[in-house]
């Protein structure tokens, strides 16, 4: 069932407005009238959508997850550096949010919700024992998690093919 435009635009209004309390403040230190204020909008019309500012965050992230699962299945085909390509596009496609996000105002464990996604990824067609596939996995998680958090934090100014290449050329490597 498609979602009313009035409901996707009060949404996209409370999002932004957070966003921009999260440039500012920590979650634990924004309120739903900071966000109310800021998007012009009343308290009532902010609970009808979520139930608090964690709950707002919590929302955001999981539509976040969803796109990167989807966008991973589709390419699932390709080889590394073309997915993690896709991935950055992605990430650069919404800059402002994954900006704060991983910024120490966002969710710290939200880069580790991004790779526990990527197992499968890491680990496929790798015929190595149980014990020495996690660690593998975990290796090149860790890996990709600090380049990634790297170029988010310094404003993705790196190109997007020179990061993923990066990645996708040392994790090939890894998994030979």
């Amino acid at each position: 069932m498609k979602t009313d435009a009035r409901v996707r635009y009060t949404k996209m209004i409370i999002q932004q407005s957070f966003v921009e309390q999260l440039k500012v403040y920590p979650l634990n230190k924004i309120t739903v009238k900071k966000i109310c204020a800021t998007a012009e909008i009343n308290r009532a019309t902010f609970y009808k959508h979520y139930h608090d500012c964690y709950d707002l965050m919590k929302q955001m992230e999981d539509k976040l997850i969803i796109d990167l699962k989807e966008l991973i299945f589709e390419s699932r085909d390709q080889n590394l550096e073309n997915i993690f390509g896709k991935i950055l596009e992605k990430f650069k496609e919404k800059k402002e949010l994954y900006l704060v996000l991983f910024s120490e105002n966002g969710d710290s464990t939200f880069p580790a919700k991004i790779f526990e996604l990527c197992y499968d990824l890491a680990v496929k067609n790798n015929k190595k024992k149980e014990i020495t596939q996690e660690w593998l996995y975990y290796f090149l998680a860790y890996g990709c998690s600090g380049v990634l958090n790297r170029w988010i934090s310094s404003g993705m100014k790196e190109d997007i093919y020179e990061v993923s290449a990066f990645i996708g050329n040392i994790s090939e490597k890894v998994l030979k």
